[in-house]
């Protein structure tokens, strides 16, 4: 039988979230155990136990709620008539239960590691909440000198391996390469991942854009992933700078994260527009 270690390395290698559960203490007389151990995922399936019971239920409504927070919390029950702690169970005794919640953070690919992805990078790596990788192939641009916590890839031909790399399902990438020549290759090799991304933004004017899906068109890549494409990229904020166009950028992702992109305007739907 799998121990609940194993399944725990088996979630992060997976990279998907779940909350660990541990009794830090308990009194002889409670069916809960010191030691005894849950995990639980997003959906309330869970692996392990704290005891079962009505205890064992409002451990995994506490769980589940901290996939919202992604904190910590800890709660002791007196599981004693009449205690407001008890939930109702009186079969004796004190339990205290620990609970953290373990998750691999979102993914961000950035493709083009000039001035403006480097001002993405650093705007984007406040929040905390990314694990980066940037793809150039000049070496001497994509360095961990301006990337310091990025899994970096570059070299010739980098732009036609893009489906070898390690980037995973969910993950919101941003493509700011000079030119674009290779912009269609890139975007063959995310659609050939076969994967979820909530968001690709690539910089360019409408004639880039339309060059590049052509030639993605002739690659294989289906209209409906090309549709899905924010491009050109960033919201309609008359930005020049790198530092402005990374807000502009980084703005719209968020917007689309909080449902409120039909609601402002971007560079996409200004262009459409006109």
């Amino acid at each position: 039988m799998i121990s609940i270690y194993e399944k725990m390395a088996e979630l992060v290698k997976s990279g998907v979230d779940f909350v660990f559960v541990v009794v830090v203490n308990a009194e002889s007389s409670t069916a809960s155990k010191k030691g005894f151990k849950m995990v639980v995922l997003k959906d309330g399936i869970i692996f392990g136990t704290v005891g079962g019971g009505t205890l064992e239920k409002d451990a995994i409504d506490i769980a589940k709620g901290l996939f919202n927070t992604k904190g910590t919390y800890y709660k002791r029950y007196v599981l004693k008539e009449g205690d407001p702690l008890s939930l109702g169970m009186v079969c004796g005794g004190e339990a205290e239960l620990y609970f953290e919640y373990v998750g691999s953070k979102k993914q961000m690919v950035i493709f083009g590691a000039g001035h403006l992805g480097r001002a993405i990078y650093q705007v984007a790596k406040i929040s905390n909440d990314y694990e980066f990788i940037v793809v150039d192939e000049r070496s001497e641009f994509a360095d961990k000198e301006f990337f310091k916590d990025a899994n970096i890839f570059s070299g010739e031909g980098v732009y036609k391996k893009v489906s070898d790399l390690p980037i995973k399902d969910g993950a919101e990438v941003i493509i700011v390469t000079p030119g674009g020549e290779n912009d269609p290759y890139i975007l063959k090799g995310l659609f050939d991942k076969g994967i979820h991304y909530p968001y690709i933004g690539m910089i360019g004017s409408l004639n880039r854009r339309n060059k590049c899906f052509e030639k993605a068109t002739e690659l294989g890549v289906k209209k409906e992933f090309l549709d899905s494409i924010y491009a050109p990229v960033g919201i309609a904020i008359n930005s020049e700078t790198p530092f402005e166009i990374a807000i502009a950028i980084l703005a719209e992702i968020i917007a689309v994260k909080k449902g409120k992109i039909k609601d402002i305007l971007t560079e996409r739907s200004a262009h459409e527009r006109d």
